[in-house]
This record gives structure tokens, C-alpha cells and sequence, in this order.
């Protein structure tokens, strides 16, 4: 007589049938069957979602395996395009396109990526405990922009490019890259000039403490912050001791840096295109963690208006009123004395203070002190230091 053989799929029936008849406890049943209460209890409910297709003997290979082939050629070809973006990026994408399929996890994305050897390392640094920023926060459009100068690079052909930019604080919306030659007054005054009349005024202007933002003198006051202030727009400086940073327009530089700079276009005109490209693709189809994967476009709302005329400033009676020459100093008295030259062609007053102590005003600005009798220039009092 043959033996009888019995699959296991047909063992985890008669196991299941035994419990749910409830004649004997289910401690019994499992210790007859060779198994655990929990792998019972495991087989009923597989039982109750799938019926008998439940006890078949399941793959026991890593979950995600059984992903279609093409999400990950999709997911390639993305990359080739968007090399620095990560797995929740990707997914978002996808998601874009695919909006009513099933989609694999970030995880999963991310996974395939490290197994491509094309996913970024990504380093955590931990910043040090401190007070909380002096920074104007930004809880509206065109309340803080962020400015800068990107590193300078070459063209194909050698052209030497140091792209502006300029980015909205609130919605990181990128307003302008500009590829500009230098760092001049009057081509960033031209770029300024456009966003303002195009977008509105902001209230503050965060930037750091390079040419054409900060000086040496009063405030660190150039002639571009100066028109700035006299706009009604606040100056605020970079400064590690105010904990004032500039981190997220730094990261910005860090993608036009891997996405753009890396690969130059072979002219300047070229390159200008490139940038205009790369500039719509961040604002309109490049969503930020920081606003829930949503775009900045989505989030900015423009503000335009004509700007304010400019009016010289007027003092009161009783103090000296000099305009400073184009070499940034007064004449007072037959002698020379060094304000500074963010201030040519425009009027300081002078209120006396004691015998020949002056303090020196722009508007109702505090640039300093000056002794007619002994110095020869301008002495920064605390509060005009930035």
C-alpha cells in the first residue's frame, strides 16, 4: 500500500477547519499540527482575506521585487535629466504623470537609485545650539528676498559669467539669474531696477558681505544698499554672531552649480538660455520639502507698482550741510574729511554736539561722528557698524 502524500497547502486547510470549528482550543490544535498559536492565527486570517490562495506558499524574496521593470527604466531616464534630485522628488514626479497607478515608495525609489550607483550621499551636519535668529521671517511674498553672486565660470569658449541671483525667502521662488560679467553697481542696479518695477518692493534684502552689497563704511553701506535704503527697503547682513545665514540660497547654488555650471554652454548668449531653461524648471517643475512638495511658483504672488521718487533730504536749521564730492569726502572749513563713497554727490548734515564734534546724518540716518578739530575722517560709532 502507497504512502499517502498530503501537500502542505492541504495541511494548512485541515488547520484552519480545525480552528474555526472551534471543538477543541486552539493551543491544542497548533500543538497536534506541529505549529505556534501565532502561525495559526497567521493562516486563519490569510484564510479569511484570500480563501485557499492564502496558504500557498508565498516567495520569501524582498519586498519590491515584484516591481514592473519599467518603473525603474522610468525612474533611470529621470534621473538622467534631474541628477540631483532623490527619491521623494522622483516619486512626486511620477506621480505627476501617473496620477491613478500605483506607485512604489520613496524608499523603494530611493533603493533603486543606490543599486544604479547614481544616488547622492547626503551628509548631516549638526549645527551648534544657539539664540534664535535676528532675521527678518519671512511669512509673506516679497516680505524677504535673498541675493547673491554665484561663483564665476567659462563658457565653452572662455567668456567669464558670475551669474546674480535673486530668490524669494517665503516661497523660494527664483526671481532672477542673471549672467552678468562683474559685479559692478550699475549692471546689478539694472537687474534691481527690473525686478522692481516688474514685481514690487520688498520689505528687507538679505545678502552677504561681498561686493556690490557691503562696504567699509558707515552701516557697510555701498551705493547699491544705499539706494536700497533710501527705496524704504532694510539691509540685512549675513552675520554668524546675529545667527543671519544665507543656507537656502547657498543650496540653490549648489543645484545651479551640479545642473548648469558643471556642463557650460559654449557662448555667453547660449549660456544665458540655458539659465532662463534651468530657472522656469525650478520655480514652475522642482518641488521643495519646505513647502509641503508643492513649487515656489505655486506659492509666489507678485506686488508691482512704480517706485518711489527719490527726494533729497532735508535738515534742520542750525546744522552744516555739506554734499559729499565723488571721491567721498567734505569740504569743511578749507579741509577734507572722509564720509564715504556710497554718499557722492548727495548732502550730509552735520549736528553740532560739543565745540567741533559733529555727528554726521544722511536723512535720518547715524553714519558717525566727526571732530573738525583732529580727525580727518569719519569715526564709526558702535551702532553704525554692521
Amino acid at each position: 500500500m502507497p504512502w499517502q502524500k498530503v501537500s502542505v497547502e492541504a495541511q494548512r486547510l485541515r488547520l484552519v477547519l480545525a480552528i474555526l470549528s472551534q471543538r477543541e482550543p486552539v493551543t491544542v490544535v497548533c500543538r497536534r499540527f506541529g505549529v505556534s498559536r501565532q502561525t495559526g492565527y497567521k493562516y486563519v486570517g490569510r484564510f479569511r482575506r484570500w480563501g485557499r490562495r492564502g496558504l500557498r506558499e508565498q516567495s520569501r524574496g524582498r519586498k519590491g521585487q515584484g516591481w514592473p521593470v519599467r518603473w525603474r527604466r522610468e525612474l533611470l531616464r529621470i534621473r538622467q535629466r534631474r541628477s540631483t534630485w532623490g527619491g521623494k522628488k522622483m516619486r512626486w514626479l511620477l506621480r505627476q504623470r501617473h496620477p491613478r497607478w500605483h506607485l512604489p515608495a520613496e524608499r523603494t525609489l530611493q533603493r533603486w537609485l543606490q543599486q544604479a550607483g547614481v544616488a547622492r550621499l547626503r551628509v548631516h551636519k549638526r549645527h551648534a545650539l544657539g539664540p534664535v535668529g535676528r532675521g527678518q521671517v519671512a511669512r509673506r511674498s516679497n516680505q524677504v528676498w535673498t541675493a547673491d553672486h554665484k561663483g564665476w565660470f567659462r563658457t565653452g569658449r572662455g567668456q567669464r559669467i558670475e551669474p546674480l541671483t535673486v530668490r524669494d525667502l517665503y516661497s523660494r521662488y527664483l526671481l532672477a539669474v542673471a549672467p552678468v560679467a562683474n559685479t559692478s553697481y550699475r549692471e546689478t542696479r539694472r537687474i534691481f531696477s527690473r525686478l522692481f518695477s516688474r514685481l514690487g518692493l520688498p520689505k528687507v534684502i538679505r545678502c552677504d558681505r561681498g561686493s556690490p552689497f557691503c562696504g567699509s563704511g558707515p552701516h557697510g553701506l555701498t551705493r547699491l544698499s544705499l539706494w536700497w535704503h533710501r527705496l524704504g527697503i532694510r539691509v540685512e547682513y549675513v552675520s554668524r554672531q546675529r545667527r543671519v545665514h544665507n543656507n537656502g540660497h547657498e543650496q540653490m547654488h549648489q543645484i545651479l552649480q551640479e545642473e548648469v555650471a558643471s556642463q557650460p554652454a559654449p557662448t555667453r548668449a547660449a549660456q544665458h538660455r540655458v539659465l532662463r531653461k534651468w530657472q522656469h524648471l525650478y520655480n514652475y517643475g522642482r518641488p521643495h520639502q519646505a513647502l509641503r512638495m508643492q513649487t515656489p511658483a505655486s506659492r509666489y504672488r507678485s506686488q508691482p507698482g512704480p517706485l518711489p521718487r527719490l527726494r533729497l533730504p532735508r535738515y534742520p536749521a542750525g546744522w552744516l550741510v555739506h554734499r559729499v564730492k565723488i571721491s567721498g569726502h567734505i569740504l569743511v572749513h578749507r579741509k577734507l574729511f572722509g564720509i564715504g563713497r556710497a554718499f557722492a554727490r548727495l548732502p550730509v548734515g552735520l549736528k553740532p554736539i560739543a565745540g567741533p564734534l559733529h555727528h554726521v546724518y544722511f536723512a535720518g540716518l547715524l553714519l558717525g561722528e566727526l571732530d573738525l578739530a583732529r580727525h580727518h575722517a569719519i569715526h564709526l560709532l558702535p551702532s553704525t557698524t554692521s
